[in-house]
This record gives C-alpha cells, sequence and structure tokens, in this order.
C-alpha cells in the first residue's frame, strides 16, 4: 500500500491512470460502505481502505493499491462525523475533537472550513483540509450549542472568543463535496 502519493494530491499534474475496471465498491450518503448489496462492516478492512483512499482532482474518488487507482462509488462523502467534543487547554482555547464513522482516529476540526451544504447540511474538511467530511444529525446538534447568529441569515461558531463565520452553501462552491479537494 502506498502512504501518500503526491500524484494523487494535487502536488504534481501527472496523475496515474485510474483502473478502468468498477471495483463494486459504494459508499451511501450515511458513510457506509458496500461491496455490491453486501455491507462492508469490518473495521481492519474499513481502516485499509480509508488509508487508500484518494481523491482526484476532478472530484472522484479512487482506492490507491499496488501503485493503481481504483474508482469507488461515492454517494456524498465517505467521512462522516459522528460526534463532536469541545476541549480546552486551560489558557480559555476551545477546541472541537471530531469522531468518524467506521474510524478510531480523532481529528481537530479546523473551524474555519465549515459551511452548509444542500439540504442544510453541515460540512467541514478534514484530513488536512484533503477531504470534505458531512456532519451527522446527532454530531450537528452537539455542535450547535457553540453556534449562534451573526445577523438574519449568517451563522458562527464560537470556540472561547473567536467567531468563525459558517459559509452558506452558494458562499463554498470551492468547498462542496462533489468539487475537486
Amino acid at each position: 500500500m502506498s502512504e501518500k502519493n503526491p500524484q494523487t494530491t494535487g502536488e504534481n499534474a501527472q496523475t496515474p491512470s485510474v483502473n478502468g475496471d468498477e471495483t463494486g465498491i459504494e459508499v451511501d450518503r450515511e458513510g457506509d460502505w458496500f461491496y455490491g448489496e453486501r455491507p462492508i462492516f469490518r473495521k481492519e478492512i474499513l481502516e485499509t481502505f480509508y488509508a487508500c483512499l484518494r481523491r482526484l482532482d476532478d472530484g472522484r474518488y479512487v482506492l490507491e493499491w499496488q501503485g493503481r487507482l481504483h474508482p469507488i462509488t461515492v454517494a456524498d462523502t465517505p467521512f462522516v462525523i459522528t460526534r463532536v467534543d469541545r476541549i480546552t487547554n486551560g489558557a480559555a482555547e476551545a477546541h472541537i475533537l471530531l469522531t468518524f464513522k467506521h474510524l478510531k482516529e480523532t481529528e481537530l476540526l479546523d473551524p474555519s472550513t465549515l459551511w452548509v451544504g444542500p439540504e442544510n447540511v453541515l460540512y467541514c474538511r478534514v484530513r488536512n483540509g484533503r477531504f470534505p467530511a458531512r456532519f451527522s444529525r446527532p454530531a450537528y446538534y452537539q455542535l450547535a450549542q457553540w453556534i449562534e447568529p451573526m445577523d438574519e441569515d449568517r451563522f458562527a461558531l464560537r470556540l472561547g472568543d473567536r467567531l468563525y463565520p459558517i459559509a452558506q452553501a452558494a458562499e463554498a462552491q470551492t468547498a462542496s463535496p462533489k468539487d475537486g479537494a
């Protein structure tokens, strides 16, 4: 398995050719993985898939395996946030810790990447901005306790003394899940 291939992360203009064969692997809107109609639920397989996951400049998702790119079908985004926790470091600086469906690892939210997508679904960018992630409804409600209005139509996340505006779908075109990362 390749840990990081610069050809698939936008650091190099050349992209290895994508294997034209369909893998039969799909990720539904809720972040659940399937092979055909069979759910993929084994943690070690899912962790391998996430480790091999890449997003091409055209927005397609692939699994990079043994130097080849294998396309997968993704309904929205493979990353679904299931829980948020507010953590502080004693100096009144607050952060939001994200927990993901199917993954043991957690990640700190970059609040500057929040946006509201279609159907008022909240998104952010994860893994150093390379992938969009969708907040599940419970995670959104957890985060909502720190969201406040800026004016009639705009909202912001408050962390400590800072306010982070949340972009609306029309403003976040460059960050939406279907655009390239």
